[in-house]
C-alpha cells in the first residue's frame, strides 16, 4: 500500500514538472514574440510591399527611378525652385535648366488598432564621375517636399527648402538610417493614401564653374509597430 502511495505522489510530482515546463515554455514564447513584434522595422523603397502585422504599407512611383538626379543644373532662387513642373523641370533653356521633380504615393492598409509611425527621407547617392562630372556640395542643394495627406493634388509645405543634411534618427527611432535626411514624419492609425511632390534644385548662391556637377537623392520610407 506504502508503495502504491509513493508511486503515486511520484506520477503526481512529475505531472507537476511537465505542466511546469510547458508553462514556462509558453511564457518565454509570448516574451519573444512581444520583444520581435517592438523591434520591427520596415523599409519602403519603390513598389515593395512591407507587410506589418495588421497592416500593409507600399511606396509608389511613375517615374523609372526612385528619386532626383541633377547633372549640370543652373542656380534658381527660392520662389522659382518651390514652382518647379514636371514640364520644366531640367528642360534645357528653361530658368529651371537642370533641376528636378519627384512624385511618390505612401499608402497604408490597417486592420485593427495599430499606429504606425513613418519616415519620410532622402538618400544621397554616389555620382558617376565619368567624363570628368563633380558632386555637387551639400549646402549648394535644395530639398523641398510637398504632400496631400488626403491622396490629392491640393499639395501643401512640409517645411522650407533645406540644403542636404544626415540627420536620421536611427534604430531609436523608426529605423532612418542615420545617414539620411528625415524630409517629413507621421503615423497611420488607418487605411490611408498621402501623396508627395519633391522638387530638387541648386541653389542660387552656388557659383557655376567650368565642370559639370551632379547631385542625386533617391527616396526610403521607414517605419515601426507601436
Amino acid at each position: 500500500m506504502g508503495n502504491n502511495n509513493q508511486k503515486q505522489n511520484q506520477n503526481e510530482n512529475q505531472s507537476k514538472q511537465i505542466l511546469l515546463s510547458v508553462l514556462a515554455i509558453a511564457i518565454l514564447v509570448v516574451a519573444v514574440v512581444g520583444v520581435s513584434f517592438a523591434a520591427f522595422t520596415y523599409s519602403g523603397q519603390g513598389k515593395k510591399e512591407n507587410t506589418i502585422t495588421t497592416g500593409t504599407i507600399t511606396m509608389e512611383y511613375t517615374e523609372d527611378t526612385n528619386g532626383i538626379s541633377i547633372t549640370n543644373a543652373m542656380p534658381v532662387d527660392e520662389a522659382t525652385g518651390k514652382a518647379i513642373t514636371a514640364d520644366n523641370a531640367g528642360a534645357a533653356g528653361t530658368t529651371t535648366e537642370g533641376a528636378g521633380v519627384f512624385d511618390f504615393t505612401v499608402k497604408a492598409t490597417i486592420a485593427g488598432d495599430v499606429t504606425i509611425p513613418y519616415e519620410v527621407s532622402a538618400r544621397k547617392l554616389t555620382i558617376d564621375t565619368a567624363d570628368d562630372i563633380v558632386q555637387l556640395p551639400d549646402k549648394d542643394i535644395r530639398l523641398y517636399l510637398e504632400k496631400d495627406a488626403a491622396g490629392g493634388t491640393a499639395y501643401t509645405q512640409v517645411a522650407a527648402p533645406k540644403a542636404f543634411s544626415a540627420n536620421g534618427t536611427g534604430e531609436e527611432g523608426v529605423g532612418t538610417p542615420t545617414t539620411n535626411m528625415v524630409l517629413d514624419s507621421g503615423s497611420f492609425t488607418a487605411t490611408q493614401v498621402v501623396k508627395y511632390r519633391l522638387r530638387m534644385w541648386v541653389d542660387q548662391a552656388y557659383q557655376v564653374t567650368a565642370k559639370k556637377a551632379q547631385y542625386k537623392v533617391a527616396v526610403d520610407v521607414y517605419g515601426k509597430a507601436s
